[in-house]
C-alpha cells in the first residue's frame, strides 16, 4: 500500500462505495431525460440530441480500456477523483452551457474523462474481496447505483416540472460534489502494485495479450457483449410496439421499466452472493435464462400484468448474472491488470448498446416485432449455453489482505 491508504474495514469501504454510486448515478440520470428540453432552449431538436448522446457513447467507450489501464497503473483512487471531478464539471457545463454545440463538446469530453469511474470502481471490489464474497460485494455497490436510476428520473422531472432546468441541474451538482466529497474522505487506495513501475510497460504488452486471447476470458466479453445488444437491439421496437399495438400510455411504460428497475436493485441488494455460494457456471447460467424472460414474455402476451411479471423474473435475472459475470471475470485476471480488464468490458457492453439499435434498423422492413424479441431471446438462450458448457471454474478463491483484517458477512 502507498501513502495515500487510509486503513479502514472493507466494510466501511464498501458502504462508501455503494453511497458513493448512488449519489452520483441519482445526479446522472436525474438531468439525463432533461437534455431534450435544454436542446430546444437553443432551438436545436432530435438530431443534436442524438449526436450529443453519439459523443457521450463513443468516446466513453474508447476511453475505458485506457483509462482502466492507467487506474492499474497509478491506483484506483486518482482514477475515481477524476472520474467524479468531471462528473462536477460537465453538469456544472451543462447547466451553464450557451449553445448546443457546446453542450454536445461537454458530453463528448465527459465521456472520455468519466469512462474510468466503473472499471476503477469494480476494481477497487476486486481488490477488497476474495472470490467467495466478491460478486455479493459487486452486487451491493451496483445496487448503489441501481437505486440512483429508479429515484433519478422521478426526482429530476418533479423538480423540472415545479422549477425548470435550473434547479435539477445545480442538485445534479451538488449530488456529485456530495459523490466528490465522500470518495475523498471515505475511499482509500487499494491497489497494491505487485512489480517495480518500471517493468509495468514490459508487463502490459506481454500478460496482457496472452491473458486476453484465453478462450475463457473472450467467452466472459461475448457473454458482455451479447447481454448488452440483446437488449439493445430490441428497445426502439419495444418503445413503439408498447404505444401502437399494445396501447400502453406513457405512464405504463414508464410502470414497466420501473418495475423492471426495482427487481433488479432488490436482487442485487439479496441475491447477488449465489454465485460465491454455488459457484459462477450455474448462477450465471441461472440468470440469462432468468433474464430471456422479458423477451419471451413481450413475444408471447398481450396483457400486461404476464409482461409485468416477465419484466420482473428478467430483472432478476439480470441481477443474478450481472455480479456473477463481473466477478467471474475479476477472478480470473491478474491484479495488475484488473481496471484495465473491466475497462475492455465495459467498452465490449458499449459496442453491444451501439450495434444492436444499427442492426434493428436494418433488418427491421423484414420482420415484425414478435421475431425481432424472439431473436433477442434465443441470443440470451444462447449465451445461457454457452456459457454452461463453454465456462471453467476459476482458481480456489485467494483471501486479500483486507479481508484478513475483518470479518465479511456471508449468506449460508
Amino acid at each position: 500500500m502507498n501513502s495515500r491508504t487510509v486503513r479502514q474495514t472493507p466494510i466501511r469501504i464498501l458502504a462508501g462505495l455503494a453511497l458513493c454510486m448512488g449519489l452520483q448515478m441519482t445526479g446522472f440520470v436525474m438531468i439525463l431525460p432533461l437534455f431534450a428540453r435544454r436542446f430546444e432552449g437553443f432551438g436545436a431538436g432530435v438530431e443534436a440530441l442524438g449526436i450529443s448522446a453519439m459523443a457521450y457513447a463513443l468516446t466513453s467507450t474508447v476511453a475505458a480500456p485506457f483509462i482502466g489501464m492507467l487506474a492499474d497503473r497509478f491506483g484506483r483512487r486518482p482514477i475515481i477523483l477524476l472520474s467524479l471531478s468531471a462528473y462536477v464539471l460537465a453538469f456544472s457545463g451543462y447547466l451553464f452551457a450557451s449553445s448546443a454545440w457546446l453542450m454536445i463538446l461537454l458530453r463528448g469530453l465527459a465521456g472520455v474523462f468519466t469512462a474510468g469511474l466503473i472499471p476503477a470502481i469494480l476494481s477497487t471490489v476486486g481488490d477488497l474481496a476474495s472470490e467467495n464474497h466478491r460478486a455479493q460485494w459487486i452486487g451491493i455497490v451496483n445496487g448503489g447505483a441501481s437505486a440512483g436510476w429508479i429515484i433519478g428520473p422521478l426526482f429530476g422531472g418533479l423538480l423540472y416540472d415545479r422549477f425548470g432546468y435550473a434547479v435539477p441541474f445545480a442538485t445534479a451538482i451538488a449530488m456529485a460534489v456530495g459523490a466528490l466529497l465522500l470518495a475523498v474522505f471515505q475511499i482509500p487506495e487499494t491497489h497494491t502494485p505487485l512489480i517495480h513501475p518500471g517493468q509495468i510497460h514490459m508487463v502490459r504488452m506481454g500478460d496482457i495479450k496472452a491473458f486476453a486471447s484465453q478462450p475463457t476470458f473472450l467467452l466472459l466479453m461475448f457473454i458482455s457483449f451479447g447481454v448488452m445488444f440483446a437488449w439493445a437491439f430490441i428497445e426502439p421496437q419495444f418503445m413503439y410496439y408498447a404505444y401502437d399495438n399494445l396501447g400502453w400510455t406513457s405512464s405504463q411504460l414508464g410502470l414497466i421499466m420501473s418495475t423492471y428497475g426495482v427487481a433488479f436493485m432488490c436482487g442485487e441488494f439479496t441475491l447477488s452472493h449465489l454465485s460465491d455460494r454455488f459457484g459462477r457456471k450455474p448462477v450465471l447460467v441461472l440468470g440469462l435464462a432468468f433474464f430471456s424472460a422479458q423477451f419471451i414474455g413481450l413475444a408471447i402476451f398481450r396483457d400486461v400484468s404476464w409482461i409485468v411479471v416477465s419484466f420482473i423474473l428478467a430483472g432478476l435475472g439480470n441481477a443474478i448474472y450481472d455480479p456473477a459475470l463481473s466477478a467471474h471475470i475479476l477472478d480470473i485476471t491478474p491484479p495488475e491488470h484488473k481496471a484495465r480488464v473491466m475497462g475492455i468490458k465495459s467498452t465490449v457492453g458499449s459496442l453491444g448498446n451501439l450495434l444492436g439499435p444499427a442492426l434493428l434498423v436494418l433488418f427491421t422492413p423484414f420482420m415484425g416485432p414478435q421475431v425481432v424479441f424472439l431473436i433477442s431471446a434465443g441470443l440470451a438462450w444462447v449465451l445461457a449455453l454457452t456459457s454452461g458448457l463453454g465456462l471453467r471454474l476459476p482458481c480456489h478463491p485467494v483471501v486479500t489482505r483486507y479481508e484478513s483484517e475483518a470479518a465479511i458477512p456471508s449468506h449460508k
